[in-house]
């Protein structure tokens, strides 16, 4: 258990040290060309563990619409978080994510028809108070939007990933009763290289020697962090690990402050640890009550 805890803290060591390399390249090079690097080089790290579970023959599915939407869900939510960390503090961007859980409970209801007792229903309006916390939707919030304002896009970025993160996550708990983990990652990640692929030729920015290696290092820390993610959560159960995860706020504050200066105000503290305790709750509560929950778990901000 205590090997399962580490991967997850390294894993969201990683991840976090992955946001902050796209938000270094984010004023440069599209966010097309980020989903390309890191999809496509994760992949060189996931290869050994696809060779494992049997190579091309393990990839073999009979539910490729299953895999069809997951996929779109997927590379869609992290465009969206992607493009979230280029215009938001990391923090706050990180505290977007965090909302993901608090999506899919909700969509758990609205799509499975999964029951949802008064104790996770309550936890469930609380965590969306946070949720408006760091949202502040105000006239504020709606001028920005009108106006352009970087902020304002981001978080609007930031919950629309969130919630298509649950979207995906919907779709592998589905795919999780008859398809690997490695199959699920596999396809997911052949999706972000083509679809983001596609608008390389109208978007691409040739990058110099230095930008290169950080393009191709946030896909080999990426598919490290995967790795590790999948280690967790097989390793132990999910309410020893998945508090874990929200470790990310402290990597995402101390990157911010360090490399940018920047510091989450009080809205967004308060916000967060709204979200961050009532994701928690719903999370023990639905381990108790015995919720399915797919072994392969990637939030938004992490590349869902």
């Amino acid at each position: 258990m205590a090997a399962a805890i580490a991967s997850m803290v390294c894993a969201v060591a990683l991840f976090a040290t992955m946001n902050a390399m796209i938000k270094s390249l984010g004023d440069t090079y599209p966010v097309s060309q980020i989903v390309f690097f890191r999809s496509l080089f994760a992949l060189v790290v996931l290869w050994p563990m696809i060779w494992r579970a049997g190579g091309w023959k393990s990839l073999k599915t009979e539910r490729p619409w299953g895999h069809a939407w997951r996929c779109a869900a997927g590379v869609s939510a992290m465009t969206c978080g992607f493009t979230a960390i280029t215009l938001l503090p990391l923090a706050q961007a990180a505290a977007f994510s965090f909302t993901a859980p608090l999506w899919t409970t909700l969509l758990g209801v609205l799509l499975l028809g999964e029951r949802v007792r008064w104790r996770r229903t309550v936890a469930l309006v609380v965590g969306f108070l946070g949720v408006l916390l760091m949202l502040r939707p105000d006239s504020s919030l709606l001028t920005g939007l009108m106006q352009g304002d970087a902020r304002a896009l981001g978080s609007l970025l930031g919950v629309t990933s969130a919630i298509l993160a649950a979207l995906a996550m919907i779709s592998i708990r589905r795919l999780s009763t008859s398809e690997p983990s490695t199959t699920i990652v596999f396809y997911f990640m052949v999706t972000g290289v083509v679809a983001s692929g596609l608008a390389l030729p109208f978007h691409f920015v040739l990058p110099d020697l230095p930008d290169l290696v950080t393009l191709v290092t946030i896909g080999l820390v990426g598919g490290v962090a995967q790795v590790l993610l999948t280690r967790a959560y097989r390793g132990a159960p999910v309410a020893v690990v998945a508090p874990f995860d929200y470790t990310a706020m402290v990597w995402a504050t101390g990157y911010g402050y360090l490399i940018w200066g920047e510091l989450p105000d009080s809205l967004v503290i308060l916000g967060a640890l709204v979200v961050v305790g009532s994701g928690v709750y719903i999370t023990l509560r639905e381990v108790k009550l015995g919720v399915p929950r797919p072994r392969e778990t990637t939030p938004a901000a992490k590349g869902s």
